[in-house]
């Protein structure tokens, strides 16, 4: 007989390539869910397609299709001036807070500041808290990771899908809260994995539903492929580096507390960690030390107040 382990190994070997295949994977209830969601990121859309060349016409690019929406423009603003980017003087206009913060940095703040709408009225829940809270964690550890193995130049990437990684969570809840609380209180037995017991409430999971989603929005398949097999034994897509980091930060998050750390995911992180430049030792420090230190970080603060998590 099969371990668990390699059940579960095999159960998430499937991660379907094209739209056409992930659609068929998911009932048209779902897929109705999805195309009703209110929020629709086409500012955002567009600063994650706009290409990373540094030329001038990318910066205008970038400043003009931001100045579509005043309120990004204003949040933007606001974070620009926080203490992390603290200048002698107010910086009042995105041309220089472009020029100052950098074309990778601003596309992050642009998608940070526009992902805090998604659940806006969900504030009141124990979900929302607690979802947010692990997503914005898990955004900072695969930063942390990358940077520390000499990556940076994926580091905001890393950032915005530890981010974004289990949106598809966030999908299934506002489609039937009652049933995803039922799925929440099963996870805690630790029996089987959140996946399984959403295949049993909803018909598909949270890796499909925020791959659908992040297709939708004709978000980069970046984030498609981070939704789809984050936390899968075999990785198939070409993003498969920072989708391995941001699996260690996912998982390393729900061991800090910050979620249900099952005996499957306890065993798949030892398992990817030698696929790192990471260590067993790295990973103890992390436990022991990055909650302390994010506390202190101008940016996490920054990031409490607009998820209003604190």
């Amino acid at each position: 007989m099969q371990d668990q382990f390699t059940k579960r190994k095999k159960y998430y070997n499937f991660n379907p390539r094209h739209k056409d295949m992930l659609h068929n994977k998911i009932n048209q209830k779902l897929l109705n869910h999805i195309d009703k969601l209110p929020i629709n990121p086409e500012v955002a859309t567009k600063v994650m397609n706009l290409a990373e060349d540094g030329l001038d016409i990318s910066f205008k690019e970038l400043e003009n299709i931001i100045k579509l929406d005043p309120g990004l423009t204003t949040k933007i603003l606001k974070v620009a001036n926080s203490a992390l980017y603290a200048r002698p003087h107010e910086i009042k206009s995105l041309q220089l807070a472009i020029t100052l913060l950098g074309f990778r940095n601003i596309k992050s703040l642009v998608l940070l500041v526009t992902a805090s709408s998604f659940l806006k009225g969900e504030k009141n829940t124990s979900f929302y808290k607690s979802f947010w809270t692990h997503s914005i964690i898990t955004a900072f550890l695969a930063k942390s990771f990358m940077n520390r193995c000499n990556m940076r130049s994926s580091s905001e990437n890393a950032f915005l899908c530890g981010l974004l990684h289990n949106m598809g969570k966030a999908v299934l809840f506002t489609s039937d809260r009652d049933k995803y609380g039922e799925v929440l209180k099963l996870q805690e037995t630790g029996e089987e994995t959140c996946e399984e017991y959403e295949e049993k409430m909803f018909e598909a999971n949270h890796k499909l539903s925020g791959a659908a989603l992040f297709e939708k929005w004709n978000f980069p398949d970046l984030f498609v492929d981070v939704a789809l097999e984050h936390n899968s034994p075999n990785i198939t897509s070409k993003h498969k580096t920072i989708i391995i980091y941001v699996s260690i930060a996912n998982l390393l998050t729900s061991k800090l507390g910050y979620g249900k750390l099952t005996s499957y995911g306890e065993k798949l992180l030892h398992q990817i960690i030698p696929h790192t430049c990471l260590s067993e030792k790295d990973i103890e420090s992390y436990e022991k030390e990055f909650i302390n230190l994010l506390q202190k970080d101008p940016l996490f603060i920054e990031c409490q107040n607009l998820y209003s998590i604190k």
